[in-house]
């Protein structure tokens, strides 16, 4: 059916079924399978994640939207215009669905919807520029943080770098994604990790940013200022806008 990895028997099961309910429906134009199945990473307790292609907004409660399973089914339905409007932030925390039909397993494409947003992604990704407004956010963001990221690796406390080390990588990845112009991706382990390797800027930032994830607290923060001094410059920009109200400080007020 699919050159996805499923985890059981179940799942398999589960998502044939879920399928055959799709296809029935004359308002779906399409399905795609993403999330850790779609990358060949699931578990036995992955959920499924199934994006669906709908031909009208999709405000009709479709039984296939509510109807429970013997495991967990993550049905996200929208039109192609609306999953086309969510591959290209313009905000700080806004997330590319991009990554999920680029990562994606095709189920069901009758008249090419799902095809067209894989390309469209594609496309739009590697034309992606991040808003000034975004890059002067996380410079000041980073401005306003160091020196109290510096402060709490001087004052050793295990409690206090745990949590400033848990808190700022967060932050450090967007800010990465930003300062390289790639669209932010959602924060779940599997989208980093694939998409790790699409960093380009500073030199050397994949194997950094690999590092600050294996890293024990106090090295992880001391390898996240590290980065943080590379990434600096990047954010750099002559036209960016004042950051948004309210947007400095991050984890430190």
């Amino acid at each position: 059916m699919t050159t996805a990895a499923f985890p059981t028997s179940l799942h398999r099961t589960v998502l044939e079924v879920v399928l055959t309910e799709l296809r029935a429906d004359p308002d779906v134009r399409g399905v795609l399978l993403s999330g850790s199945l779609a990358r060949g990473t699931g578990r036995p307790d992955s959920d499924l994640d199934v994006l669906v292609v709908t031909a009208l907004d999709p405000v009709r409660r479709a039984p296939w939207r509510s109807r429970r399973r013997p495991l967990p089914v993550d049905l996200v339905p929208r039109t192609a215009e609306q999953w086309r409007s969510c591959f290209s932030p313009h905000r700080v925390g806004d997330e590319s669905w991009g990554y999920a039909f680029l990562d994606g397993v095709l189920l069901h494409d009758p008249d090419g919807a799902v095809a067209q947003l894989m390309a469209d992604a594609a496309t739009i990704h590697a034309g992606y520029r991040t808003p000034a407004p975004v890059k002067a956010h996380y410079a000041e963001l980073w401005t306003h943080v160091v020196p109290k990221m510096e402060a709490v690796r001087q004052r050793g406390d295990a409690v206090e770098t745990g949590w400033a080390a848990a808190v700022m990588t967060n932050e450090l990845i967007r800010t990465l994604w930003a300062a390289n112009d790639l669209p932010n991706p959602s924060l779940d382990l599997g989208t980093c990790q694939r998409h790790l390797d699409d960093l380009k800027a500073p030199a050397g930032a994949t194997d950094l940013m690999r590092a600050v994830l294996r890293a024990a607290p106090r090295d992880a923060l001391r390898l996240q200022l590290e980065l943080v001094a590379d990434v600096l410059p990047l954010l750099a920009a002559r036209d960016a806008a004042p950051p948004p109200p309210g947007a400095k400080g991050g984890a430190y007020r």
